[in-house]
Order: structure tokens, then sequence, then C-alpha cells
């Protein structure tokens, strides 16, 4: 005999789940309502005020690190659109960054050292990758031709004839 006379021998019964017209109801009409409210031109303005609060937040980043007030924002959005189409942790470690960013280098972690290169390289290179994939995004705007002090002008055409490139240059060029 067993020493608790409350506890019946054997496995505890499982009750059944019971599907009454009152439980389908409600279910169809809870499923409608949250489909209606999906779909609704409420949703997309919700998404918008998101997305344009992480691009804020991305623009305010990037003027953090770059050190620099006057970026595009036409080229900083299609950079923050192209991060976060190439990299699905991207959000995140913007986030993580934003709130790590008065600390030093070295008081960052890993994640959010990541995502202060990404951003840096993406500025500067005018592109978001560096394997044969990347995505050049705005190369004419890179700030790696503003660090030069304005010097340096990327051509966005052929200055010569095709193959002219591998060609010696003659004497007395300047």
């Amino acid at each position: 005999m067993s020493k608790h006379a409350s506890v019946p021998p054997g496995p505890a019964p499982v009750p059944a789940f019971t599907l009454s017209r009152r439980r389908l109801l409600g279910a169809a009409c809870v499923g409608a309502a949250t489909g209606a409210l999906l779909l609704s031109p409420v949703a997309p303005v919700w998404a918008a005020a998101a997305a344009e609060a992480e691009l804020s937040t991305f623009m305010e980043l990037s003027r953090r690190l770059t050190g620099r007030n006057d970026l595009d924002a036409k080229v900083g959005q299609s950079l923050h659109e192209t991060l976060l189409k190439r990299d699905a942790g991207f959000a995140a470690r913007l986030g993580e960054l934003q709130g790590k960013l008065g600390k030093t280098p070295q008081g960052l972690n890993e994640k959010a050292r990541d995502a202060a290169r990404q951003i840096l390289s993406a500025w500067y290179l005018g592109m978001v990758g560096s394997d044969y994939t990347a995505t050049v995004v705005s190369y004419p705007d890179a700030l790696m031709f503003k660090a030069a002090g304005g010097v340096i002008k990327p051509r966005a055409f052929c200055y010569g004839m095709p193959g002219s490139w591998a060609e010696k240059p003659g004497l007395g060029r300047a």
C-alpha cells in the first residue's frame, strides 16, 4: 500500500480536448480580427514608423562613428537597406551599438564592434560586403574620396579606349 493515499496509482489521465461550437467560433473571430488588423492600412504605418526610427538610429550612429555631420541621407538610406538585406542580425547589433556608443572601442563587445566596422566600411567604401558578392551602393559618394580633401574625383565613365589602362603612361604627362 502506498504512503500517500491521495495519489492514485498509475499515470494521470489526460483530459481530452473537446472542440465545441463556442470554441470554434471564438478562434475564428480572433483569427479574423488579427488578419483584419494586419491587413488594415494601420499596419504599414506601424512598419513605416519603425523603419524610420531604425534609419534615424543608423544615421545618428553613422554621424558619430564617421565624425561627419554632412552625410547624404539618400546614400545612408541605401546603405542601411542593403546592410539589413545582406545581414539578418544587423538590426539587433545596431541597437546594441546604440546602447554602448558612449564607451571606448575597447569597452564594446564583439557584436557592437562588428556593427561599427560594417557601418564605417559601408560609408568609406560605398559598398556593403567585401567578397565577390559585395553590393556597390554609391561608389562616387564614398567617404574615402572626401577624406582626401575632395582632390580625388572618381570617374563614372571610361576616360580612354578599352584597355587603355594597360598601356604604359607616356613621358611628360602631368
